[in-house]
């Protein structure tokens, strides 16, 4: 190995290890009170980024021609339109757009820094990610089994106060948050169980899958057991038919013989939750937005203008968030600007799951089945407001779609 490989090789490492610890990382910067604690992600990003063009120059051009590349700067074109023929805050708009585009920096930093082993570093990666995924969800149910208080609006109140009486968040603000980072891991735990031959590896990767699982469902976030239960059928039923629908099944029996994951089920589709929803609720903010896209059907209302943290920071939105990335964008950037966004979020996907396709290789199968779990909660939370999340999306996406060959 030259010294050039061997450099970027490194570099990488240490970036991909940033990643899998980056909700602790995160924690302990806050909790210290450091400097820049607030900014620390975009220094590393930042630096990193530096480093990866210096190191990797040669592969510029090649990166600024891959598909998701061309469709980010598509996706970013149609919102730059709509932002120019909407008058609001430019703050709004540079708000919403940081938080869809910093993350994205990820990509780019693996993409230029790796070369044709991301299957190898994947592997080398997916250790790293299980122990710190693991320590998170083990906080999450400690809070659960030691009822650590929470807000009351995480529950229903007619329906479920007095018999459910906390949620695992572990150490970001929500629930909801928590699931989405773990939907994405646990097939990797599970994946890592299986193809572990060693015996004390394979049997810490078991417990670690345990403890993943439980954080999981005690979150009690319906929307992440719907999206990994139907992303983990998907997945197994490519592999064995008779394994998809099994593991359906078992699902669909754990849900029903828990108390607490039954009344959580439900009063999902009870007429009370359905009423409070259709009033000010999760389908009235869809509706809302499906009436502001007839306003402005071609490229929506403007980035930052609907249903986001930045709408309601600055005012354009009321009440909680839009619950939806997908309806949200489609609102605030019209067809045009969904379109493109859909088309990127696909073709990184695809590069992912074409892996196991082309290699039938496991690892790929388990990393899609969690991205996709993940890609179908967005349609019911605002998950990529997280970091957490945003940055481990972005980098098993890149390292999905380094080409295979590229020496």
């Amino acid at each position: 190995m030259t010294v050039v490989p061997a450099r970027r090789r490194l570099t990488a490492q240490w970036f991909l290890l940033i990643v899998a610890y980056y909700p602790l990382l995160d924690w302990l910067i806050r909790k210290g009170d450091l400097p820049f604690s607030t900014l620390w992600e975009e220094v590393v990003l930042g630096g990193f980024l530096v480093a990866a063009l210096i190191i990797s120059r040669r592969k510029l051009i090649p990166l600024l021609s891959s598909p998701i590349v061309v469709t980010g700067f598509l996706f970013a074109a149609a919102a730059l339109f709509g932002f120019a023929l909407n008058s609001y805050y430019i703050s709004a708009f540079i708000h919403e757009a940081r938080l869809a585009f910093e993350p994205f920096m990820a990509f780019v930093i693996v993409w230029l820094l790796v070369d044709d082993h991301s299957t190898e570093l994947l592997r080398w990666l997916v250790p790293h990610l299980i122990v710190a995924a693991s320590i998170v969800a083990a906080i999450g149910v400690y809070q659960y089994v030691r009822k650590v208080p929470i807000p009351a609006q995480w529950l229903d109140k007619d329906t479920e106060t007095g018999i459910i009486s906390t949620r695992a968040f572990s150490l970001f603000g929500s629930p909801n948050v928590l699931a989405g980072y773990l939907e994405m891991i646990f097939p990797l735990g599970l994946y890592a169980s299986l193809a572990e031959s060693r015996p004390l590896r394979r049997a810490g990767f078991l417990v670690c899958s345990v403890v993943l699982g439980s954080g999981l469902l005690l979150t009690l976030t319906r929307a992440a057991w719907l999206s990994t239960g139907g992303a983990f059928f998907v997945g197994l039923f490519l592999l064995y038919p008779w394994l998809g629908l099994g593991s359906a099944a078992a699902a669909g029996v754990v849900l029903a013989a828990v108390p607490t994951f039954r009344l959580r089920m439900t009063t999902l589709l009870s007429p009370e939750y359905v009423d409070k929803s259709n009033n000010l609720g999760r389908l009235f903010r869809w509706r809302q937005a499906f009436v502001n896209l007839m306003g402005h059907p071609l490229l929506g209302s403007g980035l930052g203008s609907f249903g986001g943290s930045a709408a309601q920071k600055y005012g354009y939105f009321t009440g909680i968030s839009m619950d939806s990335v997908w309806i949200r964008v489609l609102a605030e950037t019209g067809i045009l600007g969904f379109t493109s966004y859909l088309i990127w979020f696909a073709t990184a996907f695809a590069s992912v799951a074409v892996r196991f396709f082309r290699t039938r290789d496991r690892l790929w199968l388990f990393t899609s089945i969690g991205l996709l779990a993940l890609l179908v909660n967005l349609f019911t939370d605002n998950l990529l407001d997280s970091w957490a999340i945003a940055l481990l999306l972005w980098t098993l996406f890149a390292l999905g779609a380094i080409p295979e060959t590229q020496a």
